[in-house]
């Protein structure tokens, strides 16, 4: 079987085109992006199908590949699995979209390094649908905030974005990225910026990703200040209508906490529909997010997919040493 790395990115975007709701992970502009910071990206092609990786370069030679969100089949994983084998990658860890079942290959599973739940938004409803599907609550808050006078503006500055990102990380306590990684994120043509103003000033800002049908909230930061005009949700809204004017078919909210049925034993928190973990880390956003409605996709869990045993136990025991299993 013959599989290629494609190095002519017009190809690589026919391609992906063709793919049914192709993730922005599996974009160019997202693989440049991850080279940039040091990912190298290898994009392979072979009958019928093609998938970009990511490089990690574990020292001492040994190397592997992760490949996130790509559809699963038993023929696709086959061919990777014996093409990475000679190229000396210990393992490949896959991100897949739909369910899967590997009976015949040597794999693990693991945890997801995107987030394994979201919320998606239907965005070819009418904005007054969108609104409506709303808790009250989350109608309110948008209301508030244009009835306070807050402005929205697309534009790009991570200067905006950096200082208020600070101010967030210093009051939610949450590890972030370098300013350079969202400086280089937002030279991407598929990088939208949505800042909101009061009286000149910046209190808050959204980077999202507008890749196929989806475009999706990555990154969020807000000021300590003024945080009584609910700036954050009209920037999700605007979001929203961002991605109509885009031609966006879903607004995806990027992460939640896991998704649970509701009990009576006080393990769970609920809102607008939803419930979830009440004790993950993500419990405060997941009420945020459920307030704007949506329909819940999960994905499956990560799998590497072993091709050289022995240091694969190896990389695992490093990182056990580490705390890092």
């Amino acid at each position: 079987m013959k599989i290629e790395i494609c190095t002519n990115n017009e190809e690589w975007v026919k391609g992906l085109k063709q793919q049914e709701n192709g993730e922005f992970l599996q974009s160019s502009d997202w693989g440049e992006f991850q080279t940039s910071i040091g990912n190298k990206a290898v994009r392979l092609v072979g009958e019928g199908w093609q998938v970009q990786g990511f490089e990690h370069d574990l020292g001492l030679g040994m190397k592997y590949l992760y490949v996130p969100r790509v559809r699963s089949s038993e023929f696709l994983v086959q061919s990777l699995k014996d093409f990475l084998n000679k190229q000396k990658y210990i393992f490949v860890r896959i991100e897949f979209v739909g369910n899967y079942e590997l009976r015949t290959l040597n794999s693990e599973l693991v945890k997801n390094r995107q987030p394994q739940q979201t919320l998606i938004i239907d965005l070819n409803k009418p904005e007054e649908e969108l609104l409506n599907e709303m808790h009250s609550k989350t109608r309110y808050n948008i209301r508030l905030a244009e009835k306070s006078g807050v402005e929205i503006r697309e534009e790009k500055d991570v200067e905006v974005f950096w200082k208020l990102n600070q101010e967030t990380v210093s009051r939610d306590d949450f590890k972030s990225h370098g300013k350079d990684y969202y400086k280089k994120m937002l030279s991407l043509d598929i990088a939208h910026q949505l800042t909101a103003y009061y009286n000149g000033e910046p209190i808050a800002s959204n980077i999202l990703v507008a890749c196929g049908e989806t475009i999706t909230y990555l990154h969020g930061a807000s000021s300590n200040n003024s945080r009584n005009l609910m700036a954050p949700y009209l920037l999700q809204f605007t979001g929203m209508k961002l991605g109509k004017k885009l031609n966006c078919r879903y607004y995806d909210f990027w992460g939640i906490a896991p998704v649970v049925a509701k009990d009576e034993g006080g393990q769970s928190s609920c809102f607008h529909n939803l419930c979830w973990e009440v004790n993950h880390k993500w419990s405060g956003v997941t009420r945020f997010k459920a307030g704007f409605g949506g329909i819940v996709k999960v994905y499956p869990e990560a799998c590497d997919i072993i091709l050289k045993a022995f240091y694969y136990k190896l990389y695992k025991l490093v990182r056990k040493i580490r705390g890092l299993n």
